[in-house]
């Protein structure tokens, strides 16, 4: 655990619920930072549930950004289909249309979309005219 960054709480909930504990955590080393003198087996209860919580809740907006990215990535590629389908073309361009990333392969730049959000557009634009393959087994 050598560099880890202690985990100390101003305030943690008490693990039977009735109250909080102040100023408690784990260090680095395993050792508890409890200068009120609450009890160890408390202590570690209460901040290990605390993490935990933590956990969960940075997990729940890892989920909800991942989910938030990929419906705004499947509405720019929608509105760069409709715009292909309408007759419009593509400007080149440094930056993807798409994922705004930036484009370093001149096919790429040309187009003005990358490689893995072309490849994308390529199979909805395949879907939307109706010649997707199936593939084996359909």
């Amino acid at each position: 655990m050598a560099g880890a960054k202690p985990t100390i709480y101003k305030w943690v909930l008490h693990p039977g619920g009735s109250g909080v504990l102040r100023s408690v955590g784990i260090l680095p080393d395993g050792t508890l930072h409890n200068p009120n003198g609450y009890p160890e087996d408390l202590v570690r209860a209460a901040v290990e549930a605390a993490n935990e919580r933590r956990r969960k809740k940075r997990s729940e907006a890892a989920a909800k950004a991942a989910a938030t990215r990929a419906a705004r990535r499947e509405r720019k590629v929608a509105e760069v289909v409709a715009k292909l389908k309408a007759g419009g073309h593509l400007s080149p361009g440094d930056y993807c249309e798409i994922c705004k990333k930036h484009l370093d392969d001149p096919e790429s730049v040309e187009r003005g979309i990358g490689s893995d959000c072309w490849q994308h557009l390529l199979s909805l634009l395949a879907e939307a005219a109706g010649t997707l393959d199936p593939g084996p087994g359909a």
